[in-house]
């Protein structure tokens, strides 16, 4: 749009803006023409009540309650047994983590 038209643009959309907040809306789908018009093509929601405000209800329980608790024995976790490494997630294995691990006999290659 040339620049002449700015005035007609500015002075349309203050009309615009008008008509929406006279319907009640939310907003507007506007089309703007080359010459500056603004024709309203939709109008938006009906604006909600501030009354309507309802908080949030929380999706999940808080971290007391109970509901978060294990059935695992105390013994069974205290071994941890899934992840048995202290070292927080280093590559290289401890050797007095993987001492005794294996229950196989060792065996020699006879082929």
């Amino acid at each position: 749009m040339h620049p002449f038209f700015w005035p007609v643009l500015i002075w349309q959309l203050g009309r615009a803006v008008a008509q929406v907040r006279a319907a009640g809306r939310c907003g507007a789908m506007i089309r703007v023409m080359w010459w500056g018009g603004v024709r309203i093509e939709y109008l938006g929601d009906a604006a909600p009540s501030p009354s309507a405000y309802r908080p949030v209800e929380p999706t999940r329980k808080p971290w007391d309650d109970p509901c978060w608790s294990s059935s695992m024995p105390v013994e069974v976790e205290a071994q941890r047994p899934i992840f048995p490494r202290t070292r927080g997630g280093s590559v290289r294995l401890l050797r007095s983590l993987t001492k005794g691990a294996c229950a196989l006999p060792a065996t020699a290659d006879t082929s």
